[in-house]
């Protein structure tokens, strides 16, 4: 199937005179048709264009009960175009304007899969006239004439290119004009996805003839359903064959694969809900695989088209039995909710507390921290179907324990969306187990979402509840408190903030937590300051400072000190403040910590232009600007002012 008019008229559109706007072109036709393959294809073909980067994204992965999370979309391309996390909006109007500035000046190519509607692609739409867009959808999307697209109607084959594409899979097995061919080819409609299904089945079974798939295709009252792309029942009966053929082994695998309620997997989690050990079952997706019934992804990672993932849970539902089904779909969750605690360890430490038990075992997957962010990422969409898979079989501790797990990546990355949806069931599910402490636990992570979406009414809410709900345990209470402190502090209820944030300090001191204390002290100094106490936050610090250096926990004294160093230069205290900020910018230097090393360089700032300091202006200005070109931080601008300010 080679698909040159698509080729060829998608080259032209693209050559074709813009009116400054990005060139977008929208591919649309029925499921199965081809859409996907012909803009892979262009896009392989003319990398060489966009140089300054390629996108993709698949909507289908972004969608959830509400809609597209488009807010993520826009997230995972900022990061890709080399934006620091700490620098990019939460607010999607905020993140979309940013996405549109980041491209202004670049030439890039970005693929929409999968979008059904046009209010979904606009906001992807690079600032840059030297950029396209190709999307695909099974719908026209003709709202997005108003953005200048061009729309290609991508149809069936015809017989000619259908005979081809047959051929090719035939070979050996028929003379690609044999009379069947054609015949088949006509029945089949010209859709690839069946065509492909029927030319695997002819091609690998020897004992099935072309005459007998096209009788089989002939009967009229039935072969638009069996042929249709839009259901499963279009294509139930090939599939049905296709699985009919596989080894008793591979039968199984295939429809216990498909209870996995995501759309991709990896090896390991295939391993997990078969049983069978890894090289087992590389060998029974192999099986699949060469049936046409599976996709490779690359890195052990594979996925079912849509239209065989329904077939292969209906085959589930039909010849596995409900506890057969039970105890695949337990096992596939129970290697999840490990894998996501080991995850969240080497993100977070062993030694940060949490209220899940956990014991090593030796068959555990050796995570470091990037290979944990990286495992977390690509399995997000799945995280989210397992949380709620786990709730609809009413494995209630396992929802909020998968959650308390998730806490490491969402808190990082900022997933504002999977964050709220898995903690309201991680709150409930708590509930539903009556344990307090893992309720209190939800709740604060929940609160910590709502505090940096400004939806303070909502953290309040549930920090209210949790402090009920952790009234008998201690270090539960100290956690609510530190997160009401910090509720208040952003409401610049400044008196509230402090007696919650000395209530945790006075808690985590009987708990003999050092560090909870250091950072209840940061915190509290920082909310003196702010509350124009300058000398008692002064000496708040400096205590947080000690402790903070006596533990060895560098990065919190560095913290500290930013803030010290920031009241120094309140009160003017000058050289104080350069001592203490020259510290904390080579300590987060050598952390590897560049957002906490420009808080510590912006205040160097200040205290350079108080002073007359020409030199030390220029030299904290110049690795500024360092800093935020490589995080894509819109204050780039403000750093190259100061570079150029002579009246200093």
């Amino acid at each position: 199937m080679n698909r040159s008019r698509e080729l060829t008229t998608i080259s032209d559109k693209v050559g074709a005179t813009r009116d400054g706007r990005a060139t977008v072109i929208v591919l649309s036709g029925l499921g199965g048709v081809g859409k996907t393959a012909a803009v892979l294809r262009w896009a392989h073909r003319h990398l060489d264009r966009f140089t300054e980067g390629q996108l993709y994204v698949d909507l289908k992965e972004y969608r959830r009960s509400g809609g597209v999370e488009l807010t993520e979309v826009l997230g995972g391309f900022l990061r890709v175009l080399g934006v620091r996390e700490d620098y990019i909006p939460a607010p999607f109007p905020e993140r979309a304007a940013m996405f549109r500035s980041r491209t202004m000046t670049k030439r890039l190519l970005v693929v929409v899969e999968n979008a059904d509607q046009a209010a979904q692609v606009r906001p992807l739409i690079p600032g840059s006239a030297d950029s396209v867009v190709l999307v695909t959808s099974r719908r026209k999307l003709g709202g997005l004439i108003t953005e200048g697209a061009e729309f290609i109607d991508v149809s069936p084959l015809d017989v000619s290119d259908s005979e081809i594409l047959l051929g090719r899979m035939l070979r050996g097995h028929c003379e690609p004009n044999e009379r069947g061919v054609t015949d088949l080819a006509e029945l089949c409609g010209g859709l690839p996805l069946a065509l492909c299904v029927a030319g695997a089945q002819l091609a690998q079974r020897k004992q099935w003839s072309i005459p007998h798939l096209v009788r089989y295709l002939t009967d009229d009252r039935l072969r638009l359903t069996r042929l249709s792309p839009d259901g499963e029942d279009g294509v139930r009966l090939m599939f049905d064959a296709a699985y009919g053929e596989l080894p008793d082994a591979a039968k199984r695998t295939y429809r216990l694969l498909g209870l996995h309620p995501g759309s991709q997997f990896a090896l390991a989690t295939a391993a997990a809900i078969v049983a069978v050990p890894a090289a087992d079952a590389d060998e029974l997706i192999g099986v699949l695989l060469t049936s046409n019934l599976l996709e490779e992804l690359g890195d052990d990672r594979y996925r079912f088209h849509d239209l065989v993932h329904l077939h292969a849970r209906a085959v589930a539902g039909r010849d596995e039995t409900a506890p057969a089904r039970e105890e695949a779909v337990k096992r596939l969750i129970a290697w999840y909710a490990r894998a996501a605690a080991l995850a969240d360890r080497a993100v977070m430490g062993a030694a940060r507390w949490r209220v899940a038990d956990f014991a090593d075992s030796p068959d555990d997957p050796d995570f470091d921290k990037a290979s944990a962010m990286t495992w977390f990422s690509t399995e997000q969409s799945n995280l989210l179907a397992v949380v709620h898979e786990s709730w609809h079989h009413e494995l209630f501790a396992t929802v909020w324990q998968l959650c308390e797990s998730l806490w490491a990546f969402y808190y990082n990355m900022k997933v504002y969306s999977d964050w709220l949806e898995t903690h309201r069931l991680g709150v409930a599910a708590a509930v539903r187990c009556g344990n307090d402490i893992a309720q209190a636990r939800m709740r604060n992570q929940f609160a910590r979402a709502y505090i940096e979406l400004r939806d303070f009414e909502s953290a309040d809410e549930q920090l209210s509840r949790g402090i009920e709900a952790a009234s008998d345990d201690m270090r539960s209470e100290a956690v609510i408190l530190e997160s009401r402190g910090l509720l208040y502090r952003e409401l610049k209820r400044y008196d509230e903030s402090e007696e919650s944030l000395k209530r945790a300090r006075e808690l985590n001191r009987r708990l003999g937590s050092e560090r909870g204390v250091a950072i209840q002290s940061y915190q509290l100094g920082d909310v003196l300051v702010r509350a124009g106490r300058i000398d008692e936050g002064l000496r708040v610090l400096a205590e947080a400072m000690e402790i903070a250096e006596g533990i060895h926990d560098d990065l919190s004294a560095a913290k500290a000190r930013i803030a010290l160093g920031n009241a120094y230069h309140h009160v003017h205290r000058l050289a104080d403040a350069r001592s203490v900020l020259d510290s904390a910018v080579r300590t987060t230097r050598d952390h590897q910590q560049p957002v906490k090393e420009a808080q510590a360089l912006e205040v160097l700032v200040k205290v350079a232009q108080q002073g007359n300091d020409r030199v030390l202006l220029h030299d904290s200005a110049a690795r500024l600007v360092q800093l935020y070109e490589a995080a894509g931080s819109p204050l780039v601008a403000v750093a190259k002012g100061l570079l150029a300010d002579e009246s200093i």
